[in-house]
């Protein structure tokens, strides 16, 4: 099964034409039988999305379709998050240290599409204390990018356009990039969905987990250190950075 708010027709799937966001969708959902065995419920506003957006599509859309799919027998949700969570990829926000953990949280930028999904995840986790057999596993997921090799490319579902992403080598000066750290935490396409049918695949185990799904190493030319240290300027002197700086992890994600 598939659900959108638009009709769609893709080979194998039943489409099923809804909005997390209505109520009477979600209700009509809830009756779904037999129940989904897993949902990956990847719905959502984008990072462009103004602050309203992200808490009525992304935080309240989530919360519908968790519980109309719980209360229709599923016990298994996959639930996209986002390496934005932590708030960072702007110089006024640089992260504390490097690389950031799974459990690190968002550190209170102005970025409403940050905030959104670090509501998204606190949200799974409420809705766990009461649903204990629950299995609910976040991904955060990292900028997606066309496979390589050729000039990578992100899918910006904000105006539905592929747009070329500058190579971090290309990124030493603040105006040639909007989020200086997207090729430092990103992953290729298929990377991506290899992640989510391992998802799938993996045995229900009860509770809340939280995953980073980023490539195996960045998409720069240049240390990560130096990277960073040219975007941040001064800043950068409050970064740890001192695991980029051990000898072969120079080109860890971040």
């Amino acid at each position: 099964f598939g659900l959108s708010r638009r009709p769609t027709s893709i080979d194998g799937v039943k489409s099923i034409e809804a909005d997390i966001t209505s109520d009477s969708d979600m209700q009509r959902l809830a009756k779904q039988k037999p129940a989904f065995d897993v949902v990956v419920h990847l719905a959502g506003v984008a990072g462009w999305c103004s602050l309203p957006q992200g808490i009525a599509v992304n935080v309240g859309g989530t919360e519908k379709i968790l519980e109309a799919a719980r209360k229709a027998g599923t016990e298994k949700f996959i639930v996209a998050s986002s390496v934005a969570v932590t708030g960072s990829c702007s110089p006024n926000h640089p992260p504390a240290s490097l690389p950031v953990g799974n459990d690190d949280g968002f550190v209170g930028s102005t970025w409403a599409y940050g905030l959104s999904k670090d509501m998204v995840e606190r949200t799974v986790k409420f809705l766990s204390v009461s649903n204990p057999n629950t299995d609910y596993l976040l991904v955060r997921i990292g900028g997606v990018v066309t496979d390589p090799p050729g000039p990578l490319k992100h899918l910006e579902t904000a105006i539905g356009e592929e747009v070329l992403i500058e190579a971090a080598e290309s990124s030493l000066e603040p105006k040639a990039a909007v989020f200086p750290e997207f090729p430092l935490c990103a992953i290729a396409l298929s990377d991506m969905m290899r992640c989510f049918s391992l998802a799938v695949e993996a045995p229900k185990k009860p509770g809340v987990r939280t995953i980073t799904a980023v490539g195996p190493s960045a998409f720069t030319k240049e240390p990560v250190a130096k990277v960073m240290w040219s975007w941040y300027g001064d800043r950068s002197k409050g970064i740890d950075m001192s695991h980029h700086e051990i000898p072969g992890n120079e080109y860890d994600p971040i």
